[in-house]
Parts: C-alpha cells; structure tokens; sequence
C-alpha cells in the first residue's frame, strides 16, 4: 500500500505541475507600491524589462496587479505585448518624470506592431511642473503622457512636412482605460505615422497645454465611444495627413481651458 501511495503521489505532482506551469507564464508584473524615489526608479526597471521580455518572446500578456505604483523614467512600449491591469479602477501607473512611448528617444521613431494597453489607469504625478503664463511660461514639462509614434521637430518647424509619411506604429488597441495627464505636458495621448489605431471606452483627461487626443499623418485610426474632458486647448484633433479616420460617439467637454488662459493671462499681463 505504501508503494502505491508514493507512486499516486508522484503522478498527482506531475499534473499539479502541468496544472500550474500555464498559470506561471502569465505571472503579474511585480511593481512595488510606495512613493520613494527609490521605489519608483525600481518599478520602472521591472516594468520596462517585464515588456522586454514578453515582447522577445512573443508571449504577448504583461499583467499588472492593483494598486498605485510610481514610476520613475520612460516606459518604451515594445511589438506584441498586452498590457493588462486588474481594472481601470483598481490598477494605477503613476509617471514620475516621462511618459510612456512607442520609441526610445526623441527621434528614433522606431517601427513597432500589435500593441495593446486596456485596464489601467495612466497618469501623471500632479506634482510635476505645469505651464503657467505668470511663474512658470517655459520651465514646464512638455511632453504628451502616452506616444503612439511621434514627427520630428524638425517636420513641425517645417510645417509638418513629413520625411516619410510611412506608417512605423501598426496595429494598437486602447482599449477601457483611464489617461490623466493632470493638467501636466501637452497632449494627453499623440499618435503619429500611425496606422490601424483603435481608442474605445477611454477616458482622456486633464491635459496640459494641447489637445486630449492628437493625430498627425496616420491611416485607419478609429476614436469610439470615449470621454475627453478638462483639456488645455482641443478634445480631438486632426493634424496633417490624415486619413480614413473615424470619431464616432465620443463625449469631448471643458476645453481650451489652459491655452485659453494663456491668451486671458496675457491681456491681464498686458494691462
């Protein structure tokens, strides 16, 4: 009897592991609640490589707990991840200091494919610098809080005359979360030579000085069903080169709010 209980032993082991073993690749992300610098520098690096290697592996799903974590640094978005929290709600990426991007740097304008983010709330820290036309007209962060692709500077001095008006980001859904730029940056999402881009159940709020949503030369990029509000100067807008664009059934309010202070601010500077 004791050689028989050993051996159904090992064959219940064996299919507990099996059992197990898919649950282990879908393991959650595991980001580090608190607020120190310390922390925060830590999540990022965790993050950052958790999509590495996911992407690298084509293992798509980066799950991400509950909770509020701060990150410090920039989140580079890699080709064929999902990007999942426990809920909108629930599950909250705090950026410290950049944003999250479909590209390394500033100009590298990369090409990436089969993106996903849905269930968790982007944001800004509130506490970073914000433009004011009094105290602070220039020394403010300018960044957007989610690139999906990006111009050059040098197009946009140029008129937004692109280089290549080749699509580098493919294949992106956004889909029930939450962007909160608090009142921080420019724009709170920007997508540029972009195509197959799908924003639906969101809500894209309090941006900085631009636009709650802005497109520039991208294909087939659907807005659908989302809340755009508190924003510093437009809900929605489309840039040059666009096309096969649908804004459908979005909810856009309160805008022009900082850019229109700007103009107020600067007749009370004035006078």
């Amino acid at each position: 009897m004791k050689k028989y209980a050993f051996i159904a032993g090992i064959v219940i082991s064996i299919l507990l592991f099996f059992a197990v073993s898919p649950v282990a690749k879908a393991d959650t992300v595991p980001l580090i609640q608190g607020t120190t610098p310390e922390i925060a520098t830590q999540n990022g690096k965790i993050l950052q490589s958790a999509i590495n290697q996911a992407s690298s592996a084509k293992t798509k799903n980066v799950t991400l707990p509950a909770g509020l974590f701060y990150i410090n640094g920039q989140i580079t978005l890699r080709s064929h991840i999902i990007l999942t929290g426990a809920s909108a709600a629930t599950t909250k990426l705090t950026m410290n200091n950049a944003p999250m991007t479909t590209d390394s740097t500033g100009t590298s304008q990369e090409s990436v494919t089969d993106i996903t983010l849905q269930n968790f709330t982007l944001q800004y820290n509130p506490n970073m610098s914000k433009y004011d036309y009094f105290t602070n007209p220039t020394n403010f962060y300018k960044d957007n809080l989610l690139n999906i692709g990006m111009y050059t500077k040098a197009e946009s001095d140029a008129g937004y005359k692109a280089i290549t008006k080749k699509p580098l980001k493919t294949n992106i859904k956004i889909i029930n979360m939450i962007f909160n730029a608090n009142k921080v940056g420019n724009s709170v999402v920007n997508i540029a030579k972009a195509k197959n881009v799908t924003i639906q159940n969101s809500q894209i709020l309090n941006s900085g000085l631009q636009n709650g949503i802005s497109i520039t030369y991208s294909d087939q990029v659907k807005i659908l069903n989302n809340t755009v509000k508190n924003l510093g100067r437009t809900g929605i807008v489309l840039y040059y080169g666009n096309s096969n664009t649908q804004i459908i059934n979005n909810k856009v309010s309160d805008w022009m709010q900082r850019y229109g202070s700007y103009h107020y601010d600067a007749v009370k500077k004035k006078w």
